[in-house]
């Protein structure tokens, strides 16, 4: 089953502003976090691509991601616009995803497919969603525990 909140994901309009901030914030409330490179890149959910930072959380801490979307006809763009900046996602890790999919569906808990979804540039990455619907308002992912 999922073990570990992995991560809170953030969708921002200024991914440069955005890291500044939690920046400050974390120099006072996580100063180790605060003290590492941050750095942004690319990545994709799906085919919508988007800028991200992510600030690594030690030991049993959750680490924060920061996400801009880059294409302006994407539906992260569009939720952006709908709802403004705000937490997109919350994130679990399994190290056995799709036993852990299998249990959740077997619950009742309303997934987003039957299937995996992959990374296209990492196949190695795959998750999948809880609904927000089933969530109360929450969308929640479930992914392959990372290598630490």
């Amino acid at each position: 089953m999922a073990k570990t909140l992995d991560h809170v994901c953030i969708l921002v309009n200024d991914i440069d502003e955005a890291i500044e901030r939690y920046k400050k914030i974390l120099s006072v409330c996580a100063p180790e976090v605060a003290k590492q490179t941050v750095e942004k890149y690319e990545a994709f959910a799906g085919k919508d691509k988007y800028l991200s930072a992510l600030f690594v959380a030690g030991g049993e801490g959750v680490n924060i991601q920061l996400m801009q979307p880059i294409n302006h006809d994407s539906p992260l763009y569009k939720r952006l616009e709908k709802h403004g900046e705000h937490i997109h996602h919350l994130a679990f890790t399994s190290l056995q995803l799709p036993d852990t999919l299998k249990a959740l569906k077997k619950k009742g808990v309303s997934l987003y497919s039957d299937e995996l979804i992959y990374n296209i540039n990492d196949p190695s990455l795959r998750w999948n969603w809880i609904m927000p619907q089933y969530a109360h308002g929450a969308l929640i992912e479930v992914m392959d525990e990372r290598e630490k």
